[in-house]
């Protein structure tokens, strides 16, 4: 037993040095390296070597490198795990503090000025936007008839439309599908835009124009694009809409976080996302603040405890650079059920009707 131990004891050791001395020798060679000759959009280099070895080191979770914009100009999502676990996989040293638990990283000045990962809750938000606390269920009017205006069908203040049209969601509970993707609209967000139509047209005299086209198939790297020329005919024809929501859903396998209950009934919860290098920020930044603080006066807990995803670039900034008016909505994900995520549509049509009808 006395032999067992110690030999156990001796192979902790050994697995102690054998770690650090992994963890050094790989800051090392990401320091001394010679530098990638690939450039950013910013023409920032950056050195590969540590992400390469992240990649095989750590299998669960592919450190991709993270581009302020791609070839498509699109941010990926891939470097989020790392991001919360405190890594930065543009920055060697990053990766160090994290695994050698005596070093203080209060001492180490970490250059983040070129970093193109996205933050969260970059908003400053103030105690009228931010819901503190967890409502098991909110008893909230729904509709409000002053709110409703003379529907005008030849000009249209909103426009719903869909990048990723074939986003879906499941039929029910009991629905075990693992097919996260439809063409079956009556499935996908097109139905939440149907319900928000309908809700605003029917109940507050607003004018909207749904556009079903299905931009994901067949390219789906290129769906952004397809939906920023149906976008820049309707811009064309009408000019500008009072709102522009490009409708989509996450991808969340739990959907423990992404429910609220509202006057009894299961509602997702929705968040926002948007580019903080695009032109038109600053505008858009106002009217989301705006509609936060509307959605969180009316239904606490109905929008995500992220509220909102800022990346810096996004895929041709998501086509928010057209529209000071252009926001990007993504409503429940793929593990919620189509009830659920239609009943957001009729509560987030209440808080676009405040938004636009109501007083200032």
């Amino acid at each position: 037993m006395i032999f067992f131990k110690n030999s156990i004891k001796k192979s902790g050791n050994v697995r102690m040095f054998f770690c650090v001395f992994t963890l050094l020798t790989i800051f090392l060679l990401g320091v001394i390296l010679p530098k990638s000759a690939k450039a950013d959009c910013g023409e920032n280099y950056r050195n590969y070597f540590h992400i390469k070895v992240i990649n095989n080191v750590l299998s669960v979770m592919k450190a991709s490198y993270v581009k302020g914009e791609d070839t498509n100009g699109e941010n990926t999502k891939d470097s989020v795990v790392l991001s919360f676990l405190g890594i930065d996989i543009s920055n060697p040293i990053s990766i160090v503090i994290k695994e050698i638990a005596y070093l203080d990283k209060n001492e180490i000045i970490t250059d983040v000025k070129n970093s193109n990962t996205f933050s969260l809750n970059s908003f400053n938000l103030d105690d009228k936007q931010v819901n503190k606390t967890k409502v098991t269920n909110v008893v909230s009017k729904l509709y409000d008839s002053t709110l409703k205006g003379t529907l005008n069908k030849a000009k249209p203040r909103v426009l719903i439309y869909h990048s990723h049209t074939s986003e879906a969601y499941l039929t029910s509970d009991t629905d075990k599908t693992k097919d996260t993707e439809s063409l079956d609209q009556s499935r996908s967000v097109v139905a939440v835009g149907d319900v928000i139509t309908e809700n605003l047209e029917k109940n507050y005299g607003i004018s909207v124009i749904h556009d079903k086209n299905v931009n994901d198939t067949g390219d789906y790297k290129n769906a952004y694009k397809k939906s920023g020329v149906t976008l820049d005919k309707y811009l064309k024809l009408y000019e500008k809409f009072d709102l522009i929501i490009d409708l989509h859903r996450d991808s969340i396998d739990n959907k423990k976080t992404l429910i609220t209950k509202l006057n009894g009934e299961n509602v997702a919860r929705f968040m926002f996302v948007v580019t903080d290098k695009n032109p038109r920020y600053a505008q858009q930044k106002k009217l989301i603040d705006s509609m936060m603080s509307i959605s969180n006066r009316l239904y606490p807990g109905l929008i995500r405890d992220e509220s909102i995803w800022v990346y810096h670039w996004g895929m041709g900034f998501y086509n928010q650079d057209r529209s000071n008016n252009a926001l990007l909505i993504e409503v429940g994900a793929n593990s919620n059920n189509i009830q659920e995520v239609k009943n957001t549509g009729k509560y987030l049509s209440r808080i676009i009707a405040e938004q636009l009808n109501g007083k200032k």
